[in-house]
């Protein structure tokens, strides 16, 4: 690996430590050793300052490639993206990586033999060339680390006429901001959905995951705790409209709330009271 990819490398491994030591406790809420998380909800931004904030770093998916020889492919990394990266795989031969701009010299990635895998990081942003030099089978995963607000349209079953709404509700603060709402639809397949829209916003932070309560409106984190729930999965995004398919053995008589969780601190950031239909 040449000197510029092993100091991408080594900044994408610094960024990634910083958010594990970190968590979802820190950063811009970062409390003092004195902060009791069972106490009321300290002062909170208007709704005009949570507009303006920007999401939880997350990395999206820009494009998967794959082949068995040589191969020079296009790729788009948004403008604003905090950096993106190549996750990359071979099983025999060997295999050599390089990016490219319009009317700049390759910079060089990995150069291995095979089998191997790594990751590679950049900071270009804009249009770009990923060139592989390659006499086995290979894959590449090209990925862009964003702070953007997610905008997941409604799944198309939700626009279904037998789709149904069976509830929704606001959130509300708990031990953070929580802006936005929350609707649960059983679609047209028996299943239910979850979306999370209305400028859905919520701390900036890593390790949060949304909940399915059987509580109905949640005080504080003792009272989300200690009622009976499901944890779906990571939350995609600290800001913005995101659709959630729930697991087929979910009862949506079981689901009275949903709450954002934060694992490493364990306390519940928002939560919004699903009110039926």
């Amino acid at each position: 690996m040449s000197v510029p990819a092993r100091t991408a490398a080594l900044v994408l491994v610094l960024i990634a430590g910083v958010a594990a030591v970190a968590g979802c406790g820190s950063g811009e809420e970062e409390r003092s050793s004195t902060f009791d998380p069972f106490s009321d909800v300290r002062e909170q931004p208007t709704d005009a300052e949570v507009a303006q904030r920007r999401a939880a770093p997350r990395w999206e998916t820009i494009r998967t490639l794959s082949g068995s020889g040589p191969a020079s492919r296009p790729f788009t990394v948004q403008r604003g993206a905090i950096q993106w990266r190549a996750r990359w795989r071979c099983d025999t031969g060997r295999l050599a990586l390089a990016v490219r701009s319009r009317g700049e010299q390759s910079r060089p990635l990995a150069e291995v033999a095979c089998p191997r895998k790594g990751a590679d990081a950049g900071f270009r942003t804009g249009p770009l060339t990923f060139d592989v030099r390659a006499s086995g089978p290979w894959r590449v995963v090209l990925e862009q680390q964003v702070d953007t607000a997610l905008h997941e349209p409604p799944l198309m079953a939700m626009r279904s006429p037998q789709t149904r709404l069976l509830a929704s509700g606001r959130f509300y603060d708990i031990e953070r901001i929580g802006r936005g709402t929350a609707s649960l639809y059983r679609l047209p397949d028996e299943r239910l959905a979850l979306r999370l829209a209305g400028g859905f916003a919520t701390a900036a932070n890593t390790d949060l995951f949304v909940w399915l309560s059987r509580a109905s409106r949640p005080r504080n984190t003792v009272e989300a705790a200690r009622a009976p729930h499901v944890v779906l999965r990571e939350i995609k995004s600290t800001l913005g409209e995101q659709n959630y398919v729930l697991p087929a053995d979910v009862d949506a008589e079981d689901v009275r709330s949903v709450v954002i969780w934060c694992e490493p601190v364990r306390i519940a950031y928002t939560a919004a009271m699903l009110r039926r239909r």
